[in-house]
């Protein structure tokens, strides 16, 4: 419960770079999230290119924060795998947990920006990142080492609870 309560959305970042093996080592962690029928959609872009992450900021609001990440990964579904919508955003959101719970287990800062399924973040990634038309970009995940600390969060609510019995 420790990793889960003290996981936050961190948008500072040192200039510390984020080695290969570590970011392998989050894509193994979002590759082990559940999928509907065992489908395993999920195609990964890891950008570790600060002129692309710079224009990825620009292009997206709310994403300032991938202009200074040590990198990013864009998680995209493949409709060719799993054509439904519905399922794609699901699945790749328990990738995308996965990896944000281990990189804060390894000390890592994310942010999670959505970029599915708004049709004005959903073009200008696949231009940039020129993705097949059969990927469906569902997240940009800012990494990179903190440079803020944010508090311990407790978000358990019994009004948003109901016991069936």
């Amino acid at each position: 419960m420790e990793i889960i309560n003290t996981r936050r959305s961190i948008r500072k970042y040192t200039d510390q770079s984020v080695s290969d093996e570590l970011l392998v080592q989050l894509l193994q962690a979002a590759m082990n999230a559940p999928t509907a029928r065992n489908m395993q959609e999920w195609k990964f872009v890891v950008v570790k290119n600060k002129e692309l992450q710079k224009k990825m900021a620009e292009a997206m609001p709310n994403t300032h924060m991938s202009a200074h990440a040590g990198a990013c990964i864009v998680v995209c579904g493949d409709t060719t795998i799993q054509p439904k919508a519905e399922y794609i955003y699901v699945d790749c959101g328990a990738a995308i947990e996965n990896l944000l719970l281990e990189a804060h287990s390894l000390g890592l800062g994310c942010c999670w920006c959505a970029v599915g399924p708004n049709e004005d973040r959903i073009v200008p990634t696949k231009e940039l990142l020129n993705l097949p038309e059969h990927y469906l970009p569902v997240a940009n995940i800012a990494i990179g080492w903190p440079a803020e600390e944010k508090e311990e969060n407790h978000r358990y609510d019994e009004n948003k609870v109901t016991w069936v019995k």
